[in-house]
């Protein structure tokens, strides 16, 4: 994995300015993909130009490529902030570009306006919905460090640190990343169930490799999930006395988790070594959200002391289609 260099990075503030407490911003778009080409378009102030100099530009240089953006937002409830999303080798621009051509519009109650922008990206992490967000203290560093919306890496450089390893982290574990998205759950949720025909050829089935927004991933079959949330009378695997909420559809909300976690790296070898796809009913555990987070989340001791439980109450369900897998092996699994 290539290193992240604090020289080459820029941390953006969003949502935080005066404009974007009254009105509709252009930073609304920066997590979004844009629907014409995928990519994604940052928005700096335009007032205030990035100096891309300070990210390493020379004077003649209109903008400068490989520059790690890093967006953050107020914590609710304080002013300090939580890494929300990131993108790597981003361009960025001296100047404001026209978004005209790009169909990035504000729609300001009937005042359409085009949405510039300053950074351009073909990836990026979204940790809206991550748990464990980095937290930048304010106090700790300059109470204003955030008052042009944005600072330079290589300004408070014990936090850059911080947040670079913390970055590369999640780089080391993008797998488990994008295998735990709460759009997918939400999917699960309104999903039916598949038919009994559905579940016995799931393990037979070709895997489906398409472009997420973190680079390529598992398309994972809802209907199936759906239908192990219902094999397991919605009881969590770690624990059947773990209550949630009764959702609308009238029973416990529970979540789906693939005990072999459904990476690329994972699907492609056990489909060359058993010829199976981990995308089945016979890998897929029923957990409550918070054994979920914490099989995602958790510290070492906790997480693997659950992966261990889930193992025991599939390993059976594994072996009648083919797969073997020891404890050993699959611990390993979720400490890539």
């Amino acid at each position: 994995m290539k290193k992240i260099n604090a020289d080459k990075m820029l941390i953006v503030d969003l949502y935080s300015g005066e404009y974007a407490k009254k009105y509709i911003g252009h930073e609304d778009l920066n997590l979004d993909k844009n629907s014409i080409d995928g990519d994604f378009y940052g928005y700096c102030p335009p007032w205030d130009g990035v100096v891309i100099s300070k990210l390493g530009a020379t004077r003649n240089m209109e903008y400068i490529d490989n520059i790690t953006i890093v967006y953050v937002r107020k914590k609710k409830g304080s002013n300090n902030r939580e890494i929300i999303a990131f993108c790597l080798n981003a361009r960025v621009f001296k100047h404001p570009q026209s978004g005209i051509d790009l169909n990035r519009f504000i729609d300001k109650d009937g005042d359409i306006k085009v949405a510039t922008y300053s950074i351009k990206s073909d990836n990026m992490y979204d940790l809206r919905n991550r748990f464990n967000k980095f937290e930048i203290k304010i106090k700790d560093y300059n109470n204003y460090m955030f008052r042009r919306q944005r600072f330079y890496g290589g300004k408070y450089p014990e936090l850059d640190k911080k947040i670079i390893y913390y970055l590369e982290d999640i780089l080391d574990n993008k797998d488990l990343l994008d295998n735990d998205d709460s759009e997918e759950q939400e999917e699960i949720q309104m999903s039916e169930p598949a038919n009994a025909q559905e579940i016995q050829d799931s393990a037979k089935k070709p895997l489906c490799i398409v472009r997420g927004n973190h680079g390529e991933i598992i398309a994972k079959n809802s209907k199936i999930t759906k239908s192990a949330l219902i094999a397991s009378k919605y009881s969590c695997a770690i624990n059947l006395t773990h209550k949630t909420f009764i959702t609308k559809n009238g029973v416990p909300y529970m979540e789906g988790h693939h005990l072999i976690p459904c990476t690329v790296t994972n699907s492609q070898y056990f489909w060359q070594k058993f010829k199976k796809n981990i995308d089945c009913f016979e890998n897929i555990v029923c957990l409550c959200p918070n054994c979920h987070r914490e099989v995602h989340y958790g510290n070492w001791d906790g997480k693997s002391e659950k992966i261990k439980v889930m193992l025991k109450r599939q390993e059976d369900k594994l072996k009648s289609i083919g797969i073997s897998i020891t404890e050993k092996d699959l611990l390993s699994l979720y400490k890539q």
